[in-house]
């Protein structure tokens, strides 16, 4: 037998198997590099069981675990059409159309109960993007991942959930229950590295801005250098050395994070530059501090968590520095581009 006709024997068989029980196959897509390693870099079978720390899939009588933190998606057999296209409808920017494709996919899930958690994590989670661009989201995202904390206790997809639901308490100024929260997270397997920044950044809420230093530079010297893990630290840091007044100190941090992150890092160089903003603006450097705001209207306009909150900022400089028609024009494009936003009643007072 030909190599190519073995190989596709073999191709064959793995399908039949799959499908044995009338039941099409599963398909857990690793991490690009994943140290569990499958044809096409996937693994294919049964999903037999699904935790926070792994996910147990089964082909005829062998069953193979793969660790969370290698799974990129997992595909299941017969899913509702409806994640695909809300998977697409997502990937093109529309949120909100998204979270109510996944949520009606709950429905037509037929009481499949991984595919139902994936579709309840997955609503939650769209609805809590949004809510961290445009807050008057946030009670509704919150909710669902409060309930979904609950009733997917034991699925794969609780860590995130719970990462997200710590960042909407934040954003909120929930500060105790953000701590109970992250308690939680760092409770589970894997855990404690998605909430080492988070813990910081609840210490420094609380006013314990030197301790939540001293997190970060923790993180900072354990994380690989270039890594989003440090990366993170540093702005969080920065946040910290700002709070406490020490501003030459943070802000040659920032711009420390703004030359190692990628130009094309939109989320990482936006957020970069509107806490560089920050930083000038309380050091009591307005113009400056424009410049660094004017950064992320003008090269990460599509990160639509960190622009809006640059262009309140913009048009407060602005009118702060006596310039009301650029203001205007501002406060029209942030009415135009987020007309839900939080930050509209900051932006429009003189």
């Amino acid at each position: 037998m030909t190599p190519r006709r073995c190989a596709w024997t073999v191709l064959m068989t793995l399908g039949l198997a799959g499908t044995a029980l009338g039941q099409a196959a599963d398909q857990i897509v690793l991490i690009p590099g994943s140290a569990v390693k499958g044809p096409g870099g996937r693994v294919r079978g049964q999903v037999q069981s699904e935790t926070p720390a792994e996910v147990k899939i089964g082909l005829g009588a062998n069953t193979q675990t793969v660790p969370v933190d290698q799974i990129q998606s997992i595909v299941y057999g017969g899913q509702p059409a409806g994640i695909a296209l809300a998977e697409s409808r997502e990937a093109a920017g529309a949120l909100a159309e998204a979270a109510e494709l996944y949520k009606k996919a709950i429905a037509e899930a037929g009481g499949k109960p991984f595919v139902v958690l994936a579709c309840q994590f997955n609503q939650a989670r769209v609805l809590a993007e949004l809510a961290l661009a445009d807050p008057t989201k946030a009670a509704e995202a919150t909710a669902l991942l409060e309930t979904f904390a609950r009733v997917g206790s034991t699925s794969r997809h609780l860590a995130p959930a719970l990462e997200l639901l710590a960042r909407l308490q934040l954003q909120k100024g929930d500060n105790d229950p953000a701590e109970q929260t992250v308690k939680k997270l760092a409770a589970l397997p894997g855990g404690a590295d998605r909430a080492a920044i988070l813990k910081g950044r609840v210490l420094a809420r609380k006013g314990d801005a030197e301790q939540a230093i001293k997190e970060f530079d923790a993180i900072i010297a354990a994380a690989p250098e270039g890594s989003a893990k440090r990366r993170g630290a540093q702005l969080a840091k920065a946040e910290g050395l700002a709070s406490l007044k020490k501003y030459p100190e943070a802000e040659a941090l920032l711009r420390e994070v703004i030359k190692a992150s990628a130009p094309e890092d939109a989320p990482a160089q936006a957020l970069a530059y509107n806490t560089l903003g920050d930083c000038l603006l309380a050091a009591n450097q307005p113009k400056a501090a424009l410049l660094a705001y004017l950064r992320t209207d003008i090269l990460y306009s599509k990160d639509k968590e960190h622009h809006p909150r640059a262009l309140a900022q913009i048009a407060r400089l602005w009118r702060d520095l006596k310039r009301d028609d650029r203001a205007d024009e501002v406060l029209e494009r942030l009415k135009q581009e987020y007309p839900q936003s939080s930050y509209l009643s900051g932006a429009a007072r003189r």
